[in-house]
């Protein structure tokens, strides 16, 4: 019978080592590291703005083809409720993400939206907030008590790639960051590449692709920090995907491997042994 070499079986075992400690680096995983990428993250962090800068959000301002849900009624008087939208004061909150979408006004080629009675109110460049008032300064003219509701419903986010839950995302906030996409769709899996977060953007004239590094704390004075409608962000897989999925087998697993490679060894062992007799 042939010998086996010791070295053979020394060879297997550091294989074997590989492969069951293969693993990402803790700080690929972490979010809102400092600037050298030191997982030990301290418990405080201030970023500190420049001069006449903001470290708000900034809010959307109205674009052409935007859809605007607007309810206008008036708190004395139901009539005038019923006069300008054709219902009756039910809340935003209450109606079905269909029904707003239907009962809704686009922009125009003119950066108008045209409401009953009122008629055409120019309303692109503004904030939600702006054309809000807008609208209410108009229908104030006509009763008094005007309410005014007024939401934009296609702020819609596309997410694909590395996430637990992809698909597209409506948010009816003046304003969304990468954060609030990545929450919707239920973070990134562990095989994601935090690093190079992709943001496809299209415009009337060109169409741009942005890289964001989520392990970044300085994300959050990132302009890029903050997504607009129609966008699709890609979160690509991690390069050392394979060896990620070794490391994620659950432990269970990994247990009974262990104890199955350890068998092997003992006997490989034996037969060594009983080879140099």
């Amino acid at each position: 019978m042939k010998k086996i070499k010791f070295q053979h079986l020394l060879s297997i075992l550091g294989l074997i080592v590989i492969v069951l400690s293969s693993c990402t680096s803790q700080k690929n995983l972490v979010y809102f590291q400092n600037k050298e990428l030191d997982s030990k993250i301290p418990d405080a962090q201030t970023y500190k703005y420049q001069k006449d800068s903001s470290n708000y959000s900034p809010n959307y301002t109205l674009k052409e083809n935007d859809m605007l849900y607007v309810q206008i009624y008036s708190s004395v008087d139901e009539e005038t409720s019923k006069l300008f939208s054709g219902t009756s004061s039910n809340s935003y909150a209450s109606q079905a993400e269909t029904s707003i979408f239907l009962n809704s006004y686009q922009v125009n080629s003119n950066g108008e939206i045209n409401l009953p009675v009122i008629g055409n109110i120019f309303v692109k460049g503004m904030t939600i907030e702006q054309a809000q008032n807008k609208i209410k300064e108009k229908a104030e003219e006509y009763s008094k008590g005007i309410v005014v509701t007024c939401k934009m419903v296609t702020f819609k986010i596309n997410v694909v790639g590395e996430v637990n839950h992809p698909g597209t995302f409506t948010f009816y906030q003046p304003s969304v960051n990468i954060f609030d996409v990545i929450s919707a769709a239920g973070d990134l899996t562990y095989y994601a590449n935090r690093q190079k977060v992709r943001i496809v953007r299209k415009t009337q004239t060109e169409d741009r692709i942005y890289t964001l590094d989520l392990r970044k704390s300085d994300i959050l004075q990132d302009s890029k920090y903050y997504l607009q409608p129609g966008d699709i962000v890609y979160v690509e897989p991690n390069k050392n995907t394979n060896s990620l999925k070794a490391a994620s087998i659950p432990l269970s697993t990994v247990s009974s491997a262990v104890s199955i490679l350890a068998s092997i060894l003992s006997v490989l062992t034996l037969i060594v042994a009983l080879n140099k007799k």
